[in-house]
């Protein structure tokens, strides 16, 4: 098992103006929001002594106006570092803010730390 989360976390950061958790945020006045989470991380090829694992991250970006500039950023930064994006969608949120919804999959090589598909 590889855990990308603190590099992910990173990058996210690194998106100017917007606050980055694993929370939904409780408020609008908490947005932009960026809120990521793994949402599977298994022994890729099913090896006694794992040496590659594939990782699926959930990202969601909230926003009281648009998420379309944030989403932009956060796909440059997830593709930057090996992950492909499988799907991003808008999404009605019962707290009247905007949501975007991505997923993201790569496959970790834990010996050379390097993403692949």
């Amino acid at each position: 098992m590889y855990d990308v989360k603190p590099e992910i976390n990173a990058l996210l950061k690194d998106i100017p103006g917007v606050n980055v958790s694993d929370q939904f945020p409780a408020s609008p006045s908490q947005t932009p929001h960026i809120t990521f989470k793994e949402a599977d991380n298994a022994n890729y090829r099913n090896m006694s002594n794992e040496v590659q694992s594939e990782i699926i991250i959930l990202i969601d970006i909230w926003h009281t106006k648009s998420t379309g500039s944030f989403a932009q950023q956060v796909d440059e930064k997830m593709t930057s570092i090996g992950f492909l994006r499988q799907f991003a969608t808008d999404l009605n949120d019962p707290s009247g803010m905007k949501r975007k919804t991505m997923r993201y999959r790569g496959v970790v090589d834990k010996r050379t730390k390097m993403v692949h598909q």
